[in-house]
């Protein structure tokens, strides 16, 4: 499966070529110098793809094109920097994690709909998580958020 990755930097490196800074392995892990399991995070396309509208509430930043936008850009480099950016990203995520204790274990969240080999019936996809595990990742974006937000960094999107 896809998946965006996220990461704590300094504004003064971010540029058009952030992206020359990291690698990604055959498993699709995220590789750079200084890069910890505490200034990353991982989520799959379809959890974001499930909390999309949301991070569409942002103010983001695009280096690829020097453009202010809104949310994240699904194929490309984003970058959240301001700080009352990173202050409503963190509150967001810290709401979804609020929404989701609440689920039972697994969740199972109502994805995409598809049609398979050109049938006229379709269905939605079932998106089925371990609660535990995404709680956690979720933690870490909230973390990194305020992290971000209270040392003057920025977090790096990498769409898939």
């Amino acid at each position: 499966m896809p998946k965006h990755h996220f990461v704590i930097e300094n504004k003064s490196q971010v540029d058009g070529n952030i992206h020359t800074s990291y690698s990604w392995d055959s498993q699709g892990r995220i590789h750079g110098s200084g890069l910890t399991t505490e200034n990353h995070a991982t989520l799959e396309d379809e959890f974001i793809a499930y909390i999309y509208d949301s991070l569409c509430w942002l103010d983001t930043w695009n280096p690829s094109t020097c453009m202010r936008c809104s949310g994240l850009n699904n194929y490309g480099i984003t970058v959240i920097e301001e700080q009352n950016v990173l202050l409503k990203f963190h509150q967001l995520i810290r709401a979804w994690i609020d929404l989701f204790s609440h689920a039972a274990d697994p969740i199972v969240l109502t994805g995409n709909y598809s049609i398979a080999g050109g049938e006229q019936k379709g269905y939605y996809e079932k998106l089925v998580y371990n609660k535990v595990e995404l709680i956690n990742e979720l933690n870490k974006f909230a973390n990194m958020a305020k992290y971000a937000e209270v040392n003057g960094k920025c977090i790096v999107h990498f769409g898939i």
